[in-house]
């Protein structure tokens, strides 16, 4: 159906709606206290958005994979995927979350102590969901490209 050289691309694709659709929910969980259907669809579209070309700029993939390679884990097995993920979301879940916290805080005094109130939830939740989506996104990525 697509090129094998957009495996990456398509790959990404997959986990950057899937972190979205997660910090979307758990952010309004943890700021507001419930979940609504407008501001999910635009905290969704927002955070895909900056992830996006966030990813465009930053090659946290390779440099995960460069990280892991250099402590020595292997590739292919839970380790490294492990190690990669967490260089992977430290970087995208940083970005996203600071970001999202300046459109939705503003400039302020509030910035800093409102994006550190959230950040070590919403990335420990991402990097979860990272670990276990990324083998279901990659099978799913697999047959896209066959």
């Amino acid at each position: 159906m697509f090129n094998r050289k957009y495996f990456g691309l398509i790959m990404g694709i997959w986990m950057i709606l899937v972190l979205s659709l997660t910090m979307a929910i758990v952010v309004q969980v943890l700021t507001v206290g419930n979940v609504s259907f407008m501001p999910s669809v635009i905290m969704v579209a927002e955070t895909f958005s900056i992830n996006f070309i966030a990813s465009l700029v930053i090659p946290a993939n390779r440099l995960g994979d460069i990280f892991a390679k250099k402590i020595q884990a292997k590739e292919n097995t839970f380790w490294f995927l492990a190690i990669s993920n967490f260089i992977v979301c430290a970087i995208y879940v940083t970005i996203v979350s600071f970001a999202m916290t300046v459109i939705n805080v503003g400039i302020s005094p509030e910035l800093i102590p409102s994006w550190l109130s959230i950040y070590p939830i919403v990335f420990t939740i991402g990097y979860f969901i990272s670990l276990a989506v990324t083998p279901v996104a990659a099978r799913v990525t697999e047959h896209l490209v066959a």
